[in-house]
């Protein structure tokens, strides 16, 4: 009877199953739509209402954005059942088990595995169509062609960083004796750059590398790794579980950096289009920019924009389906089956609840897929597009996305108009529905041989005459709340939050530092913008701020030096950093810049700033405190 009782007991129908489960997940998903909601809502009504311009394929983004939120909920709950009871499973045995040199080379493998794991690295080759190779041939390569090349420098880089990082765990040394060295190399590094025509496009990408890699997949591991060998070690003090994340987005500056001087002496200067499409002028300088997508953009030269048809939308979907499948699995399945090795073969351990690390894996692979998915036609296309149009708050723009390509035009419709200076300019009539549209005639848009024309819509200045300021400001407004906003959506921020207060024994409080980030963020993006619009050199933002960082730290509590580094990591997450990166490249494309990355970088580098201000703040609230109690007690 007992024994029946005991199977009744543990019997679950699939009805009760489901009535278990559909509320956790309600619960899960609606923690993720909080996150996406709010940034999602503040571009597309900033692009209607301020921009006054369509979302373009709203259906196809709003598929894409719903595909995010179910790929990031699946995806980070199979990270919770699957990765991370292995990575805390094996930081509890490897010190038990395995010397320092051992525990080295594992950690600098799972940095690897980790990175090429994360979902924001895909962003990266997803922006490579942005870049013309004639304008940055490096640029262009290593976000094309040289993409695994890229990939493996950030991933070998995180992978240093974790070694770092768990030696501060075993030994429990301070963050600054490798801030200040790392910090001062990447700087002289970036100057360096600065004075070589390739490697200076590299370095909004080189610094932005830096905030990919701290994403859902590193962080976790790296901190569920480290807090396994934290209660083993002696030397670990409490505040040294904080730090290991900043390491994560340090060295893979670097190594994009070492790369990039690698290939740099390979490929071609920058040179004008027209030269480049000279014959043979790409052939005989670099064999390194001969791949599949140059071959395309040689062949969109030949090929009349006409001649595109809507069927290859639909194989365009199908393929990028495919792909995203195809991402999830080469990115989950090695990290999984090597952490499973070292866990059987080498600590001779058994896996920790195994049916839930497998569902775990299973979750992880189909979030990932449908979250790969959806950066491409939801959050890209968002982010492109509304960075795409910013410029119309001050200049004109031609809206391409709105090209529209009139069939058995007739140049004899053509009319005549005068301006008002007098001059006289070329328009036609076209009928749509039951609306006469007058269209500005160009005879260089007219193509004779297949009796097409092609008409580019123009757009703005919104706010006054051409460069107006008006219209910059507008722009820089607009980035600043974009930042703040979106760092306050970021469910990593709030956790991080209650660590801290917990840690500081409430000195530090959660809201503090929420607004300490988020402002910073803001702020950061809105430089970042900046950066774009005047096209500043980034290493001119960058080296006044980390100095500044540097003096910062030498007048600060380890612990604060520790929390500020380290909240700059939990700011780009994996819904503002495929959003930035896009907004980023499209209104650096809009306005003809070369180099549109940077602003992950300043919106990663002011919060550690406002951190350290804000900790100091604290610090001499907590001193005054002390101070006026001693005096009333005595």
């Amino acid at each position: 009877m007992a024994r029946n009782e005991k199977e009744e007991s543990i019997q679950i129908g699939f009805r009760e199953a489901i009535t278990l489960i559909v509320p956790y997940f309600q619960k899960k998903v609606w923690n993720q739509i909080k996150s996406v909601i709010w940034i999602v809502l503040y571009l597309s009504l900033f692009q209607l209402i301020i921009l006054r311009i369509p979302v373009k394929e709203a259906g196809i983004i709003a598929l894409g954005i719903s595909a995010v939120v179910f790929g990031l909920t699946f995806f980070l709950e199979g990270l919770f059942l699957g990765l991370m009871p292995l990575g805390e499973a094996l930081g509890l045995r490897l010190p038990q088990k395995l010397g320092v040199f051992s525990i080295m080379i594992f950690s600098i493998l799972m940095g690897i595995g980790a990175t090429l794991a994360e979902p924001a690295i895909t962003i990266l080759k997803a922006s490579g169509s942005k870049v013309a190779p004639w304008d940055a041939p490096l640029l262009y390569y290593l976000l094309n062609d040289g993409s695994g090349s890229l990939y493996l420098a950030i991933a070998l880089g995180v992978g240093v960083s974790v070694v770092f990082g768990m030696l501060r765990f075993l030994y429990g040394f301070s963050l600054s004796k490798l801030l200040i060295p790392s910090i001062l190399i990447l700087l002289f590094v970036s100057i360096y750059a600065q004075f070589d025509e390739n490697l200076q496009f590299i370095s909004g990408l080189a610094w932005d590398s830096g905030a990919v890699t701290t994403g859902p997949v590193t962080v976790p591991l790296v901190v569920a790794l480290g807090i396994g060998i934290s209660k083993v070690s002696e030397k670990n003090e409490q505040s040294s579980a904080y730090g290991v994340v900043t390491l994560a987005s340090l060295f893979p500056i670097l190594a994009v950096f070492i790369v990039g001087i690698y290939f740099s002496g390979k490929l071609p200067k920058p040179m004008s289009e027209e030269e480049f499409f000279k014959t043979g002028i790409h052939l005989k300088e670099s064999k390194l920019l001969l791949g599949e997508k140059l071959k395309n953009s040689l062949e969109s030269k030949k090929i009349p924009n006409a001649q595109i048809s809507p069927p290859l939308k639909f194989q365009s979907i199908n393929d990028k389906i495919l792909e995203a499948f195809q991402l999830a699995i080469r990115a989950i399945l090695p990290l999984t089956l090597f952490l499973i090795l070292v866990l059987y073969l080498i600590l001779k351990e058994k896996i920790p609840y195994p049916e839930e690390v497998r569902l775990g894996i299973l979750f992880s692979v189909i979030g990932l897929s449908i979250f790969n998915f959806g950066v491409i036609f939801g959050l890209n296309k968002l982010g492109d597009q509304v960075g795409g149009k910013l410029p119309s708050t001050f200049r004109s723009i031609e809206l391409t996305d709105s090209t529209k390509y009139i069939p058995n035009f007739n140049p004899k419709t053509v009319l005549k108009a005068v301006n008002e200076d007098g001059k006289e300019e070329s328009f036609f009539y076209l009928k749509e529905r039951k609306l006469y549209t007058g269209i500005p005639y160009h005879e260089e848009n007219w193509n004779a041989k297949s009796k097409v024309y092609e008409y580019i819509p123009i757009h703005g200045p919104i706010f006054g005459k051409e460069d107006n300021l008006l219209g910059y400001m507008i722009v820089l407004f607009f980035a600043f709340f974009l930042g703040y906003s979106a760092t306050l959506a970021e469910p990593a921020l709030s956790a991080l939050g209650n660590a801290v207060e917990e840690t500081t024994v409430g000195t530090f409080r959660k809201s503090f530092l929420i607004q300490a980030v988020a402002i910073g963020v803001g702020f950061g993006t809105l430089i970042g913008m900046l950066k774009i619009l005047i096209e500043l050199p980034i290493v001119w933002i960058l080296i006044p701020i980390y100095i500044s960082l540097l003096i910062l730290n030498s007048i600060s509590k380890s612990e604060f030096i520790e929390i500020a580094w380290d909240s700059a990591g939990v700011t780009t997450g994996p819904i503002t950093v495929p959003l930035v990166i896009a907004m980023g490249l499209g209104i650096g494309n809009q306005l003809g810049t070369v180099d549109g990355f940077g602003i992950l970088a300043c919106a990663s580098a002011f919060p550690i700033l406002s951190v350290l201000v804000m900790g100091l703040i604290v610090e001499n609230s907590r001193k005054l405190s002390l101070n006026e109690m001693e005096t009333k007690s005595k």
